[in-house]
């Protein structure tokens, strides 16, 4: 019952694995082409929100975090003193996770910290595909909120961005956090 649901989660972050890259390809070319255009008509005497210059150059910025997103989130992940490495390479590069009743059983026995970071640690491709989309997600509020589509503000997408960091280190976080805040006995 339990390798079912390892199964699905794993399936659901294999599909992230290749949604993801593929959106971040499509949206980042795009805000680099419509960057040029926003500049071209900027050039020609345009004005709107289209050739406005602080959008042009969020444009760039978000174009080319989107085209390098791996990195970027590495990047992030390095800056906030995390240990999650993304990588683009599709369903081959989560592998496969399996569950091992004696595992779970042997970390139950360690304790309930111990316990949490074997569940956390069976489900962490779904964690790190997941708070990568969520990343990827508060890029995309924030270009529309610079293009005033949208009225979110840009301490919530920030927050957002920190939250997909941490959500995609779920594994080591959420253990960490729990004995911490003495939620958990060793």
């Amino acid at each position: 019952m339990l390798q079912d649901l390892v199964d699905f989660a794993g399936s659901i972050g294999k599909a992230f694995a290749i949604l993801l890259p593929t959106l971040c390809y499509v949206t980042g070319s795009a805000f680099l082409i419509g960057s040029l255009l926003g500049m071209y008509s900027r050039g020609k005497g345009a004005t709107g929100i289209g050739s406005s210059l602080p959008l042009c150059i969020g444009l760039i910025f978000a174009g080319t975090s989107l085209l390098s997103f791996p990195e970027f989130l590495n990047m992030g992940n390095t800056t906030l003193g995390l240990s999650a490495r993304a990588s683009v390479g599709g369903v081959n590069s989560a592998g496969q996770v399996t569950f091992s009743s004696d595992g779970l059983k042997s970390a139950i026995s360690q304790g309930p910290t111990a316990a949490l970071a074997a569940i956390l640690h069976i489900f962490r491709y779904y964690f790190m595909s997941y708070g990568a989309f969520w990343v990827y997600v508060s890029i995309m509020r924030q270009i529309s909120t610079m293009k005033g589509r949208s009225n979110t503000s840009t301490t919530t997408n920030l927050c957002m961005v920190i939250g997909g960091f941490f959500l995609m280190n779920a594994d080591t976080i959420g253990p960490a956090l729990a004995k911490k805040l003495h939620l958990l006995s060793s």
